[in-house]
């Protein structure tokens, strides 16, 4: 048993019962041979067996007894993948090192995201593993600073390899063209070879001149493949670059031999392959090439994104005076100058000016906001038509923009469930190809005796065979569906969300603030004493941020009415208030709340049933268990609500709503949406307990909320989906936040989960039926009805294939976002304002 010493630094630990704590929990594990936990320096060591035991178990214990393992995150640029032979590669590699906890490869976007443990082991570290297995790395700095220049400097190397891999197409393609002219040309014009040979110094002369084309194109071009396919071969890891080395090779090498000693073969095998060697490389960079420009585009969200941020700062020293500086050398509280027509640089709070702000970037909204002294603004909106100063309150990566580029790169970088059927498939597919191609060769020799024939056939079937379009099936479609959501304003904050709501039956809503606009008025009150009532529930809610208290509060405020001081305050989730206000012990809240309170509230008033009925909330209110009166309070639905519902419902799932309210409310607002099925009179605490149950029943659920007060229910959904504004993306803990904070996104954002994952699997069935079909091909099955693939062929198939899936998949930037028809007034809850 290899014991292997793992360094980790906790935080949390308060006291020498802590660290004790987090020894006894690690002990527990099978395969833990020894562990200490050292309060001063907040650090463990643990002794296991990496065979019984893996690292992502040891941190999920110290979280588990309560405690925070310090874990890093850092993304590498990865030179040199090819396919997704490569993208596991890699992997292996990096989760080989006992510190690091997990690592996941993307090959579309050519990035390694990598958890460690920084106690153990350094970026270098981690970028030498990567070169070990045969590969290039290097840091990307993205927004670590909040400033673009890491993916700047991305960019710049994905252009400076794209202008390499142009020159060595043309260069190859030159050469085999060369080749095949001279190899060919009798084909076409019947005096080509007699004249040829007359001009020839010595016999062979231009098969020589092939091997000296051919040379170049293999050597030069060839290199790509060449040298990385023989790492993997020494690491008994072969991929798409050992397939395309050993087929080239193979013919290049059995034409040198032809070549140099004719007398080793038979007369009828005296042939060279030349042009097959080298016009399959110029084949296969060609199709790598249209690879990696369509790659390009399948990004092109994060480069939407990034353009979006301004480039300097005019910045406001001491004295006033303005001086230019690079968005990188702005900090919180600085103040800047912004004039009309430019891009607010960070996200800051006005001191100065009033101006028309272009906030489309992030609400979706045509119509400019007006914002002056004291509102806040948003980095990268536009300032229409004021001068503005305004004061840094965000900088860097805390910025709503990089946040977002930050989300849609963490789930453009995620590996979905359904690639595991992929992966599982490449990590053999290589060693049965290459023994697919050896049965291929000995068949052809046992049945022609003709070496030239079972080679050639052997170097199709390793060309043809490529696990490219495997590799890129999945995350080309993450990267362009959920780049596309992003435009859209939806946020999957990791690309497992996208396949998991794609999978949803059932769509549970919040009421406040989700099916209501969340802006509740009194639209009536009564009860012995009424203007009492509201007076003492006016002045308990004094400093409530519920929306409920808000709309008593600015009752109370329009009928000018003295509000006397609350003390004692208290709060009874699900319930209502109380408190002491002139001596009283005042409660405002539901009818339950006073009834449990043992306060008497009469018979129920016919006029407060017809509310409640109408869609109205009820709010009780008493003094020292003495009835005072009742308050209405009517919130009015999204115009949008009724036409999502109804969208949801069209396309096969399930609505529920879930509400405080009274149950004779929240029916009412039900029915207007047409909603059957109703959980009302559920505290905030129990909402995520309502989501339990309906997974007890096998159903897949989605909750939709404002991302605040029903973070346990978004927690417990398969998949939480929070509308927010801009503002909030911060603090959102949701799988899915819809940026502009508007119910239609909710239709886009299934919509857009669901056409990606049915992008996903056509793309895999293309690149499974691709190999399943021409794999036979190519080893010669079809030869008796007059089929055969050339190696030539082989190449462009090749390429074709990884061009399809790419293609498929930029489909999906043609996704639209859902357009609702807005209910009208009459299927509206109506409300009855004070006058």
């Amino acid at each position: 048993m290899k014991l292997i010493d793992l360094y980790i630094r906790i935080d949390g630990m308060t006291c020498a019962s802590c660290s004790a704590r987090v020894e006894r929990g690690l002990a527990k594990l099978p395969g833990v041979a020894a562990a200490s936990v050292n309060l001063a320096t907040e650090q463990a060591t643990i002794q296991f067996d990496p065979q019984q035991i893996r690292t992502t178990d040891l941190i999920e214990v110290i979280r588990d007894v309560g405690y925070a393992p310090v874990v890093a995150e850092i993304d590498l640029a990865i030179e040199g993948m090819t396919c997704a032979s490569c993208v596991g590669r890699v992997e292996r590699a990096l989760k080989r090192l006992p510190a690091v906890v997990d690592a996941v490869v993307n090959l579309a976007t050519e990035r390694a995201h990598v958890r460690y443990i920084p106690a153990m082991i350094e970026p270098n570290e981690l970028i030498a593993a990567v070169t070990e297995a045969g590969y290039g790395a290097s840091l990307v700095d993205g927004f670590a600073d909040g400033h673009s220049d890491g993916v700047k400097s991305d960019d710049n190397r994905q252009q400076e390899s794209l202008s390499a891999m142009k020159r060595d197409v043309i260069l190859a393609a030159g050469f085999s063209l060369g080749i095949m002219f001279l190899s060919m040309g009798a084909m076409f014009i019947p005096e080509f070879e007699r004249v040829m040979d007359g001009i020839s110094p010595f016999p062979n002369f231009w098969d020589w001149v092939q091997l000296s084309l051919a040379s170049v194109v293999l050597f030069g071009p060839g290199r790509r493949f060449f040298k990385p396919g023989f790492i993997a071969y020494r690491h008994l890891s072969p991929d798409m670059n050992s397939l395309v080395a050993t087929g080239t090779g193979a013919a290049y090498a059995y034409s040198v031999l032809v070549l140099v000693f004719p007398f080793l073969f038979p007369v009828e095998a005296r042939h060279v392959y030349f042009d097959s060697s080298a016009v399959v490389i110029a084949a296969v960079l060609a199709g790598k090439y249209l690879e990696a420009l369509a790659k390009g585009r399948t990004s092109a969200a994060i480069r939407k994104l990034i353009d979006l941020q301004a480039k300097t700062a005019h910045i406001l020293d001491e004295s006033g005076v303005e001086r230019d500086v690079p968005l990188a050398q702005l900090h919180k509280g600085d103040r800047f100058v912004v004039r009309p027509g430019e891009r607010i640089p960070t996200d800051g709070r006005v001191i100065e000016g009033r101006a028309h702000i272009d906030q489309s970037m992030l609400t979706g909204e045509p119509l400019p906001v007006t914002k002056g002294q004291g509102d806040e603004v948003v980095g990268g909106t536009v300032d229409q038509d004021g001068r503005l100063v305004i004061e840094a309150t965000s900088v860097g990566r805390d910025t709503v923009l990089a946040q977002i580029i930050k989300l849609v790169e963490n789930a453009q970088t995620g590996k979905l469930p359904i690639q595991g059927l992929a992966d599982r498939v490449v990590r053999v597919f290589t060693p049965v190809v290459l023994a697919i191609a050896l049965i291929t060769f000995i068949t052809w020799i046992v049945l022609t005796g003709n070496v030239s024939v079972a080679l050639v056939a052997a170097v199709a079937v390793l060309v043809v065979a490529c696990p490219c379009a495997m590799g890129l099936a999945t995350p080309a479609a993450i990267m362009v569906g959920t780049g596309r959501a992003a435009e859209l304003g939806v946020l999957f904050r990791k690309g497992e969300a996208l396949e998991t709501l794609s999978h949803v039956d059932t769509v549970l809503f919040d009421k406040t603030g989700t099916l209501t606009e969340g802006r509740p008025t009194l639209s009536d009150i009564g009860g012995p004493s009424p203007d009492e009532a509201l007076r003492m529930a006016a002045a308990l809610e004094g400093g409530s941020e519920h929306p409920l208290g808000r709309a008593i509060v600015i009752a109370a405020d329009q009928r000018k009415l003295i509000l006397p001081i609350a003390e004692d305050f208290r709060s009874i989730a699900g319930y209502g208030i109380e408190g002491m206000i002139e001596g009283h012990k005042v409660r405002v809240g539901s009818r339950h709340f006073l009834e449990r309170e043992s306060v008497d509230l009469g018979s129920n008033p016919t006029e407060v049933a017809q509310l409640e009925e109408a869609g109205h909330t009820a709010v009780f209110v008493s003094s020292d268990n003495l009835f005072l009166g009742w308050l209405a309070i009517a919130d009015r639905l999204k115009p949008e609500a009724k036409s999502v519902v109804d969208a949801l419902r069209q396309r096969g799932i399930k609505i529920a709503m879930v509400t405080g309210d009274a149950k004779r409310t929240a029916q009412t607002v039900a029915a207007l949406l047409g909603i059957d099925e109703v959980h009302a009179e559920i505290r905030p605490q129990d909402k995520a307990r309502v989501v339990s149950e309906l997974q007890s029943k096998g159903r897949r659920v989605a909750f939709v909320g404002d991302g605040i007060n029903d973070a346990p229910a978004l927690a417990q959904a398969d998949v939480g989906i929070a509308l927010a504004s801009g503002t909030d993306i911060a603090i959102e803990a949701a799988d899915v936040t819809l940026t502009r904070g508007q119910l239609r996104e909710v239709v886009t954002a299934i919509t857009v989960a669901r056409h990606t994952l049915s992008n996903i699997r056509g793309n895999l069935f293309w690149a499974f039926f691709y190999n399943i079909l021409l794999i036979p091909i190519a080893a010669g099955v079809a030869v008796s009805i007059g089929i055969h693939l050339n190696p030539m062929v082989a190449g462009v198939a090749m390429g074709l294939s990884s061009i399809f899936v790419l293609g498929n998949s930029l489909r999906l930037k043609g996704l639209k976002a859902f357009q609702p028809v807005p209910i009208t007034q009459s299927t509206n809850i109506p409300t009855h304002p004070i006058t």
